[in-house]
């Protein structure tokens, strides 16, 4: 099969969830291309600081929601 994204690793879904759960004022996507580590992205849902991360490790998004409450 030609064409079709690479699930990402199952761990990568679990920390999204994690995040998801401890962080409902921000939406999560794992962002996943092929032959690339998954990337984890944080979009504020209504526009606070900071509105957006994006990194290809999932405790650096962790460590900076956690430090702005």
């Amino acid at each position: 099969m030609t064409g079709l994204p690479v699930p990402p690793e199952p761990a990568a879904h679990v920390q999204v969830t994690a995040l998801r759960t401890a962080f409902p004022d921000y939406t999560f996507n794992l962002i996943r291309r092929r032959d690339e580590q998954p990337r984890f992205e944080a979009v504020s849902r209504d526009g606070g600081d900071p509105y957006c991360l994006i990194s290809d490790d999932a405790t650096e998004i962790w460590q900076a929601l956690r430090a702005r409450g």
